[in-house]
């Protein structure tokens, strides 16, 4: 099989693999889409740390199901599928309590899992793991599941509910899927903001009030609350300037919601923190539970991904669509690939 694999910073080149067997309770799963993950971009780069060289990157996918190790309930091979890629060890505290991104010993298709990743033709994966999808729903729809789930946990945490005003800082995928969670869930006032306009060009067609950074997103957010600030905002981004942002536009004993994780360390203004009671509440990735919700939420036609896939490539392509959007020369929000 074809497989992109990432040689160390700014550098993938496309290789012949061996198509791999799947495990007692695995299914093979013929990859038909994969997004192009912000994280996968920071990998590229070298930024994160969080890639190994000559592994295979991608964890944002659906396929087909062509072999089925051991009985599955659920799942037969032909099977359309959106794929969660994480899983958890199943047997401490967090996975017993069903928190699995949280286990110490995760696992995340295209991240720790070097010599598998959906960036390729075929990958092995956990039958607990495939989600069926409905015919009407695109593979590239699909693939978009996994940062939808990313953004649904975020908001579950955030504890906002119908006609709260809230502000997402990053309009990127996340923040865009997070966008789509907030409105499928009856908020009217969602300000976001972003550096591209590009992208809150899109952020206004899905439903979003966009505020450039230089208009002061906070103060816009406090004036559609008399002053009050939001009961929590949403950080797509995670970088000291729009964790400050943020903070500024939540009320007092309000809580900023970290989806985003751009860099590892921030400095933050503990200022506007501690003095007003104010949280920060880590979010990160999904429970099995937000990931199959994900997958319904697109199903059931609640919130329409389609706006953001704004470009598909094949696999031959990939090398340069990850260069384009490493240096920026590509603005797409989703670029999506096809094996």
């Amino acid at each position: 099989m074809k497989a992109l694999v990432w040689q160390g910073p700014y550098s993938l080149e496309i290789v012949e693999k061996d198509v791999p067997k799947p495990d007692p309770g695995f299914a093979l799963v013929k990859v038909e889409a994969c997004g192009i993950c912000g994280s996968d971009i920071h990998g590229y780069t070298g930024e994160s740390g969080r890639r190994t060289p000559g592994m295979i990157m991608g964890h944002e996918f659906a396929g087909t199901v062509t072999e089925v190790n051991g009985e599955a309930r659920d799942v037969a091979v032909g099977q359309r599928v959106a794929v969660n890629p994480l899983w958890g060890c199943g047997k401490c505290f967090y996975c017993l309590r069903g928190d699995p991104q949280i286990c110490p010993n995760r696992l995340t298709i295209g991240v720790n899992i070097t010599e598998s990743g959906a960036f390729s033709e075929y990958v092995t994966v956990p039958v607990s793991n495939l989600v069926p999808i409905a015919d009407h729903v695109s593979f590239e729809e699909a693939s978009t599941a996994e940062p939808l789930a990313v953004a649904l946990r975020g908001f579950h945490l955030s504890g906002l509910s119908q006609n709260d005003v809230t502000l997402i800082c990053g309009a990127g995928t996340i923040g865009l899927c997070a966008l789509l969670v907030c409105k499928a869930h009856g908020l009217e006032t969602v300000f976001i903001t972003d550096k591209l306009s590009h992208r809150l060009e899109v952020a206004e067609k899905i439903g979003g009030i966009s505020v450039a950074p230089e208009d002061n997103p906070a103060e816009r957010v406090l004036s559609s609350t008399s002053g009050l600030g939001a009961k929590a905002t949403l950080d797509a981004v995670g970088i000291g300037a729009t964790i400050t942002q943020s903070l500024m536009a939540t009320m007092r004993g309000g809580k900023v919601v970290l989806i985003g994780l751009a860099t590892p360390k921030v400095d933050i203004a503990l200022y506007e923190l501690v003095p007003q009671e104010r949280l920060i509440q880590g979010s990160y990735a999904y429970t099995p539970d937000e990931y199959r919700q994900a997958v319904q939420l697109i199903e059931d036609g609640i919130v329409d991904v389609k706006p953001l896939i704004e470009k598909v490539v094949p696999l031959s392509q990939a090398p340069e669509s990850f260069a384009a959007l490493a240096s920026g020369g590509d603005k797409s929000v989703k670029v999506v690939v096809k094996p």
